[in-house]
Formats: C-alpha cells, sequence, structure tokens
C-alpha cells in the first residue's frame, strides 16, 4: 500500500483502436467489462477511461496548422497503489488472457501506443 506523504503512481495510456468500427466495439467493450474489472483490483485506486472525441484547439507549437483529428482515439489513467502487486498481477494466467482480449481491440501500427508513469503535481 501507498504510504502517507508519497505521490501516487499513475500510469497514462493512450492508444488507438484499430479502426472506426472496432473503436465503437471498443468503447462498448470499456463499459461493459474492462472498467469494472480494473476497478475492483485492490492495488488500483482509480481507473477512467476516455474516448477523445475531437481537436479542442491549436497546440502551442504548431497554432498555424492545428492536425484535424486527434492523434490517439482512447486515453486511460490508472492511479495505482502498490506498483509490484500492479506488476505481479499483470503476470497472471488471468490477467494475461484479459490483456490479450483487449489488445485485439487495439491497432498496433498505429501512433505509438505507450504506456507511461508519472504522478500528480500539486502545490
Amino acid at each position: 500500500m501507498l504510504k502517507k506523504g508519497r505521490k501516487m503512481p499513475t500510469v497514462i495510456v493512450v492508444y488507438n483502436a484499430k479502426d472506426l468500427k472496432t473503436a465503437d466495439a471498443y468503447e462498448q467493450y470499456l463499459k461493459k467489462k474492462k472498467v469494472a474489472l480494473l476497478r475492483s483490483k485492490p492495488y488500483i485506486d482509480s481507473y477512467e477511461s476516455y474516448r477523445i472525441d475531437r481537436v479542442l484547439g491549436p497546440s502551442v507549437n504548431d497554432a498555424k496548422n492545428p492536425p484535424s483529428e486527434p492523434p490517439y482515439q482512447f486515453m486511460a489513467k490508472v492511479e495505482v497503489n502498490d506498483l509490484k502487486e500492479f506488476a505481479q498481477d499483470a503476470q497472471t494466467p488471468d490477467m494475461l488472457a484479459f490483456a490479450e482480449e483487449y489488445s485485439s481491440y487495439i491497432d498496433p501500427n498505429g501512433p505509438l501506443n505507450v504506456f507511461t508513469l508519472g504522478h500528480r503535481v500539486e502545490p
């Protein structure tokens, strides 16, 4: 468990589905299975998943040529209170099967599908 005063490790994931039809099916899969499963894990304090709808505005570094489409379709934020348990559970047969199941929706050749680890920055 996380000790008092320590920063909550947060996994941020950005990714795309294989195509629009698959993205719609994946959104239903999130609602029906993935969100509930991950929220039930004792080492996860919070799991939020987002479908990215559109570009809101130009970025600071390319204000004259903003993209017309977002580079990613989905984003997830996972607050993990025990990274060791998180990593160990990821290697169990049940979680490996789960990863294979949800990976069937994801575009392996899209823009960088990436898991990152960080923490909330607060004053």
